[in-house]
């Protein structure tokens, strides 16, 4: 987490060049982000065969990466970019920037994670799926998962002394990023095996007058798994940095947080922000219902 409160007059901005290389990165992150998590909750709004259990919390997931390119990455440029005395804009604004912070990453980690059991349940218990995730339960699910990212950066508004808030912001960190990583990786590991395992007993069998719906859905459970896979690798890239970051000032007991503001936490947190322009983009182009609803509203997509 940017741990603001300790910011002062000492801080120094970032130079010119790096200011317009990443205020380009914002900008453009945060334009690629609402175009594409934009299209895919248009296509579903719009499709009514895309709306089924597992794309709800596609759904989810999209309209939470949506608020980062609406809000997040244009609040970010100005306060990373643009010139202010940092005493005064943190002191004004600095909880309600923290509160929106927490917010998206919360709805963004935790959908994550919907997103994997769902693809877990599918793959491990297909025959139970409907049975553990019925329409009323993934309902309740997602209105949880936003119910917790709405409230829990309340207590930002709660908390002022220093001490108190480096243990708030370690608590955020670990609740926010590293539980969400644990339970995505164990989900991911364990849906590539049995993906895998499923998919290479029907390969020599799959010429044989043997059920074409298991041979197909077989398939489709298996690159749904790479799928999570790739999504899983983004989000370490993206997200492990931060872990790092904030576990790493915690326990050394930094008081000047100058320096590290205006540097590594820059970098870290814009690799966070990005990995929501790229999950949209993996959904459309490795599912096939999706990719065919797209190239159908965009005909030069047909053409691969």
């Amino acid at each position: 987490m940017n741990d603001t409160h300790t910011l002062g007059n000492q801080g120094k901005p970032l130079p010119l060049e790096a200011k317009i290389a990443l205020a380009t990165w914002l900008g453009v992150a945060g334009l690629l982000t609402i175009a594409g998590n934009g299209i895919v909750l248009w296509l579903i709004f719009r499709k009514r065969s895309l709306r089924t259990i597992s794309n709800l919390f596609l759904t989810s997931l999209a309209a939470a990466d949506f608020l980062v390119g609406l809000v997040i990455d244009p609040v970010w440029l100005v306060v990373r970019c643009l010139g202010y005395n940092p005493k005064t804009y943190f002191e004004t604004f600095g909880r309600s920037i923290d509160y929106l912070w927490i917010h998206t990453t919360v709805a963004t980690t935790f959908n994550l994670c919907c997103v994997s059991l769902d693809r877990y349940v599918a793959i491990i218990h297909p025959l139970r799926y409907h049975d553990f995730l019925t329409n009323r339960r993934c309902y309740l699910l997602i209105a949880d998962v936003w119910f917790m990212s709405l409230v829990l950066p309340c207590s930002r508004f709660m908390v002022q002394d220093k001490k108190a808030l480096s243990t708030l912001y370690l608590s955020f960190t670990v609740m926010t990023i590293l539980f969400p990583m644990s339970i995505i990786v164990f989900c991911s590991l364990r849906i590539l095996k049995a993906a895998s395992v499923h998919y290479n007993s029907i390969k020599p069998a799959s010429s044989c007058a043997q059920n074409q719906d298991v041979i197909r859905r077989s398939k489709n459970n298996y690159k749904a798994a790479k799928t999570v896979s790739i999504i899983v690798g983004l989000f370490v890239v993206s997200w492990l940095p931060s872990l790092i970051t904030g576990l790493a000032h915690y326990f050394s007991n930094l008081v000047s947080y100058d320096s590290v503001y205006y540097t590594v936490w820059t970098y870290v947190e814009t690799v966070a922000f990005t990995s929501s322009a790229i999950n949209p983009w993996v959904y459309c182009l490795r599912n096939d219902e999706f990719y065919e609803a797209l190239s159908r509203t965009f005909r030069f997509l047909k053409r691969r």
